[in-house]
């Protein structure tokens, strides 16, 4: 029999890549929040109970394979992350704290969220999604209010869809601007749009500046590694308060399935190929993004939020959002940002999806979409 069989090459050709891949978010961790570490040694585990550990007296970092087998890289990161806080601990604080002061000073320092802080042991933790977290929070009662308003929107009387969607955009400005004025409690959280691939298409871009505009989230264009297939894709990371990143999910999700409807009808209605369709969808984009426009500005007439000039209400509560400024440096320190050449289209396409984009309403619920489902996470040292 070969010493090797093929599967164990691949398991290692895995963890090889993985290791890597580990090596490069060290050394970008440390840049990114301006932290001086010696380089560990870093190693895949076989430990199904400990997802990661810090042995300062090898100056190593052990992450568990079954962590990266079951959990996107996102969850491998703050992993890792807690590790290095460890290894802060006992670099630069000189000290042997296992979970005290010290660590969550360096919890802090590397910007790690409160949940990936917990001390090893047996019992697991749960990993909730968005939808949990959110209806658990201190105002899912908007939540419940907007699913009903949107269900609305299904109705076959235009006027009466038109209508709901208005009431329910309302309703989520009206929560922003009293939540920033009456300084309510808020719970930040953060979403990941990953399709896998290695560029963001330019409708994709569109709907991000339709949810920053509209609907008072933060967008970051990124990228994330993929221990599955060993390739790094591009991702849309959406922050803000945790019920305005519930409906600006739900929001991406919508748009894109209406684009793909839109256009198959459109197919059928009309002599046009497939090279015409990022055309028509980036005009269904536009016109929807018009249509919410106008509803604002129908909203503000005559009130204070229309003291904003130029800059959509969105954007103007998330400038000055410092619970959700406090939570985006917590996550990105160092930010860059670019620009994107404009689009070319066929003129007739777009315009006919700038058309149909200013007919379509959001409907259907928020919260019974399927989505990710808490996962066990056992408690790492």
């Amino acid at each position: 029999m070969a010493p090797h069989t093929s599967a164990e090459k691949n398991k290692n050709h895995l963890h090889q890549a993985w290791v890597l891949q580990l090596y490069k978010e060290h050394e970008r961790t440390c840049w990114q929040y301006g932290i001086k570490l010696s380089v560990p040694i870093i190693e895949i585990s076989n430990s199904s109970s400990t997802w990661g550990s810090w042995h300062p007296a090898g100056k190593t970092i052990k992450i568990s394979a079954k962590l990266i087998e079951l959990h996107s890289w996102d969850v491998v990161i703050h992993l890792l992350r807690h590790e290095m806080a460890h290894q802060v601990v006992s670099e630069i604080f000189s000290s042997h704290d296992a979970h005290g002061a010290s660590f969550h000073k360096a919890c802090e320092m590397l910007g790690l969220p409160r949940e990936f802080r917990g001390r090893s042991g047996d019992l697991p933790r749960i990993m909730e999604d968005l939808t949990t977290r959110a209806m658990r929070g201190p105002h899912h009662n908007l939540l419940v209010k907007v699913e009903k308003l949107l269900a609305l929107a299904t109705s076959g009387n235009e006027h009466e869809a038109l209508l709901a969607m208005e009431k329910a955009n309302a309703l989520i400005a009206k929560y922003n601007i009293r939540r920033l004025e009456q300084h309510w409690q808020s719970g930040y959280d953060s979403i990941i749009i990953n399709h896998r691939k290695s560029r963001i298409e330019n409708y994709q871009r569109k709907i991000c500046a339709i949810l920053t505009n509209h609907f008072f989230v933060k967008i970051i264009l990124s990228d994330l590694f993929d221990a599955g297939l060993c390739r790094t894709h591009k991702i849309i990371e959406i922050l803000g308060a945790s019920e305005n990143v519930l409906m600006a999910s739900y929001v991406y999700s919508f748009l894109l399935a209406q684009m793909d409807s839109l256009w198959r009808q459109f197919q059928l209605n009309h002599a046009t190929t497939g090279r015409q369709k990022r055309s028509y969808c980036l005009g269904v984009l536009d016109g929807f993004a018009a249509k919410l426009e106008a509803q604002e500005q129908k909203e503000t007439a005559g009130s204070v939020a229309s003291v904003s000039g130029p800059m959509p209400l969105s954007v103007l509560v998330c400038n000055n959002d410092p619970g959700l400024d406090r939570f985006l440096i917590q996550r990105y320190p160092r930010l860059s940002r670019k620009k994107f050449a404009a689009a070319t289209v066929h003129r007739k396409e777009y315009e006919a999806g700038c058309r149909d984009g200013r007919e379509l309403n959001l409907h259907k619920g928020l919260t019974h979409e399927e989505g990710f489902q808490g996962r066990l996470l056992p408690g790492q040292s």
